[in-house]
């Protein structure tokens, strides 16, 4: 095994943080060949985003449209946990102090 291992701070929270409108919008990300879609991915139930993996990924989900919650939910984790894989999954828990939705 190498000496050489990196390891990834990552966090899996529901899927209720995210509006339909952000759950069509990620969806559609998903199917693009490049862009966002590098680095947001579909996985079943819900969406991984390697945040690390890409410059300003907050900035470049405001811009592909992502809502100001859903934004502030990702921007909240990144800084106070450092996360740098943040997972939406359907049947995960909720973030304390963050808006959810019932869709």
């Amino acid at each position: 095994m190498s000496g050489n291992s990196e390891y990834l701070r990552c966090r899996v929270i529901s899927t209720a943080h995210l509006s339909a409108e952000d759950n069509a919008l990620l969806d559609e990300i998903t199917t693009r060949e490049v862009g966002n879609g590098e680095w947001v991915h579909y996985i079943g139930g819900g969406y991984l985003l390697r945040l690390a993996a890409c410059t300003a990924p907050v900035l470049r989900l405001k811009e592909a449209g992502l809502s100001k919650e859903a934004r502030r939910v990702i921007a909240s984790l990144m800084r106070s946990d450092a996360v740098e894989i943040l997972i939406f999954e359907s049947g995960a828990p909720e973030a304390e102090g963050f808006t959810t939705y019932n869709w």
